[in-house]
Parts: C-alpha cells; sequence; structure tokens
C-alpha cells in the first residue's frame, strides 16, 4: 500500500516544523540563528538562513538542528563573509510519493 495524501501532506508539514534553528561555525566557533523563512511548495521545502550584516569572517559550516537540539543536517562550506551585506543560505528537501 501507498501512503495516502493526507499522510503525504502530514510528513511534509511535519518535517517543516521539525526544523527548530538554524546554527553556522566561524572560527571553529557555532553560533545560533533563528530559521529566517520555510517554504513549502509541492513537495520540495526549503529552509532559510539568513545572516545579516552584523556576521562577519570565514564561515565553515551551516546547520540545521531539530526540536531536540540535535544536528537535523549540516552543509560545509568555506565562505568569507564581509559585514557590508548579508547571506542568505538555503537547505532543500523535496518529499515524493513513489
Amino acid at each position: 500500500m501507498a501512503i495516502t495524501t493526507g499522510g503525504h501532506t502530514k510528513m511534509k508539514n511535519w518535517l517543516k516544523g521539525f526544523i527548530k534553528e538554524g546554527q553556522y561555525t566561524v572560527g571553529g566557533v557555532k553560533y545560533k540563528t533563528p530559521i529566517y523563512k520555510t517554504d513549502l511548495t509541492g513537495d520540495v521545502i526549503t529552509i532559510y538562513l539568513y545572516l545579516d550584516d552584523t556576521v562577519s569572517g570565514t564561515i565553515t559550516k551551516f546547520e540545521l538542528l531539530d526540536q531536540d537540539g540535535a544536528v537535523f543536517d549540516d552543509q560545509p562550506d568555506n565562505i568569507v563573509k564581509p559585514n557590508i551585506n548579508g547571506l542568505l543560505i538555503s537547505f532543500k528537501y523535496t518529499l515524493k510519493r513513489v
């Protein structure tokens, strides 16, 4: 049996609500940041983190934390961010019925 349309919708909404906050690493130090925006379009869930102009330095990792504070997903990176502009990061997931 396949998952129902209602079950599929509930799973997408669960994932959307399961992520509590973001985290980024600068100079080996982790900093938490709130979720900037979450978008659910069809089967695609996109979670955005936004770092404003108060954040600067070499960012080596972006992470999403779940409701328990555990790392749900991470993106190693190497971005030199100046303090003169913001930075928008996205994590994108596709949850399809097959």
